[in-house]
């Protein structure tokens, strides 16, 4: 059963979703409440992690009885089902991925952020080499060389404008990039993860996102009343949230509680970014099961385009953004990098033609394999 069972609907929902997330992110750092910016890339983690538990109550309540029917059906001999505590490795990725990720918001524009994320097509492409053994085409090794090219102009971008403004803005910029390079190794390793469980267990993708959200919850609370308690120096500053005493922390859940009281348009946000996220990490793990994780990946590229565009516009004057020349040759050689890793450009002739598809469905020749579908089987 597939609540969504067209590639397209998917794919826009994912890109969609993920847009949103990045606007409602972004905005949400910059509210201003009892004298501080609401920066809290842990409780970020921790809104993620629990968006993602409701799939344990989605899975047993309308998924669970027709998944143990497949699972029968189908007499996988060459899979077997997944141990739940697997599912503890992807998570603590993801929760790196997510806190490096919002800390690289807090000390870049959104545009450059999500356009970083370009780097996580790199990380894949490697992983994938190493761990699951994959095979690439000589145009995979072109595109991930334009996407690097791609990345060093955007970095360009980011450090150029930061020195046309004073020069302490620099530390703030390169601090925001080593934060996304760190983002991106994370995300890397989470999207190579969970296709690697993919593809060696069983398991229904609904459940593996409500008990890699369970043990992420758990992971991103203990972070969370960890860091409350620590300090730091005023060389990172960048990073840090002050309190009302002036000191310094990555985070601090009692300051958050206290903005949140302040100014309830935060427990709004929050709360939207919660269902978002649900939608969001739906489509991003059945695209993972329907596609291999470099599609995945290259999917969130397309999210900064409509980002970028949002904070050009006069909607968010605190955070509106400019055009910069090196930025626009960055994202255009970013996106000629997606396409021909991808093969979009460069078609191969030996591919099947989709007449040829149509005429085999026509003569009811190779239905079985017709059967094989993911989207047919979640």
């Amino acid at each position: 059963m597939l609540i969504f069972d067209s590639k397209p609907i998917l794919y826009s929902l994912f890109v969609i979703t993920g847009s949103a997330l990045g606007i409602i992110a972004k905005i949400l750092q910059s509210i201003e409440s009892n004298g501080n910016d609401f920066k809290h890339p842990f409780i970020y983690s921790l809104t993620l992690f629990l968006s993602e538990t409701t799939g344990i109550i989605t899975y047993y309540c309308f998924f669970k009885k027709e998944d143990i029917r497949q699972i029968k059906l189908k007499k996988i001999k060459t899979k077997i089902p997944m141990k739940i505590y697997y599912l503890v490795i992807p998570a603590v990725f993801d929760l790196f991925s997510s806190s490096f990720g919002m800390l690289s918001f807090e000390n870049l524009p959104a545009s450059i952020t999500t356009m970083f994320d370009g780097g996580n097509t790199i990380g894949v492409f490697l992983l994938s080499i190493f761990f699951l053994k994959n095979k690439h085409s000589k145009y995979n090794f072109i595109g991930v060389l334009l996407l690097i090219i791609g990345l060093f102009f955007i970095s360009l971008s980011a450090i150029n404008d930061d020195k046309k403004k004073k020069e302490s803005n620099l530390k703030e910029t390169l601090i925001g990039i080593l934060c996304c390079i760190l983002c991106n190794v994370f995300t890397s390793f989470h999207a190579i993860t969970e296709e690697y469980l993919f593809k060696t267990r069983i398991c229904h993708p609904i459940k593996l996102i409500g008990f890699e959200g369970l043990f992420g919850s758990c992971f991103s609370f203990i972070f969370l009343m960890l860091f409350s308690y620590i300090q730091f120096g005023n060389n990172l500053k960048f990073i840090c949230i002050q309190d009302e005493n002036g000191s310094l922390f990555i985070e601090n859940i009692f300051l958050a509680i206290k903005q949140m009281k302040h100014k309830k348009v935060i427990i709004l946000t929050v709360v939207c970014q919660f269902f978002i996220f649900i939608l969001y990490n739906y489509s991003y793990i059945v695209i993972t099961n329907v596609a291999d994780a470099a599609t995945n990946v290259v999917l969130y590229n397309l999210t900064a385009l409509f980002i970028w565009i949002f904070f050009l516009l006069p909607i968010d004057k605190k955070n509106q953004e400019k055009i910069g020349v090196f930025q626009c040759l960055g994202f255009l050689i970013l996106v000629l990098g997606v396409l021909i890793y991808n093969e979009i450009i460069f078609v191969n002739k030996n591919k099947i033609k989709s007449s040829d598809i149509k005429n085999i469905i026509k003569d009811g020749k190779e239905g079985s394999e017709l059967n094989d579908d993911p989207l047919i089987d979640i």
